[in-house]
């Protein structure tokens, strides 16, 4: 292959590339929220959370589930099936 035909195709992928960008800048959403002011807390219920005494638990794959404080009933409270995907144990049966 000739050099003059290496350069034109590095030419005409450069350029393919180029063409593939974008010349705008990215810009933040103007009307974003400040973090935490758009998220509400998660509220305890109890058909879907159970008390626990801690703020992590630890499923028998040794992955450890973190749970969430509730300041009205303070205490820590975790999803009742949060280690089914991990081995168990089942932390508050039903």
């Amino acid at each position: 292959m000739r050099s003059g035909m290496k350069k034109s195709l590095w030419l005409a992928g450069a350029l393919w590339l180029a063409g593939c960008g974008g010349t705008e800048a990215p810009t933040a959403p103007e009307d974003s929220a400040v973090l935490g002011e758009s998220q509400s807390a998660l509220e305890y219920d109890e058909n879907l959370h159970c008390l626990v005494r801690t703020s992590s638990v630890r499923c028998s794959s040794g992955m450890n589930m973190y749970s969430y404080w509730s300041p009205t009933m303070n205490s820590w409270f975790i999803d009742r099936n949060v280690c089914s995907r991990h081995g168990g144990p089942v932390i508050c049966p039903f």
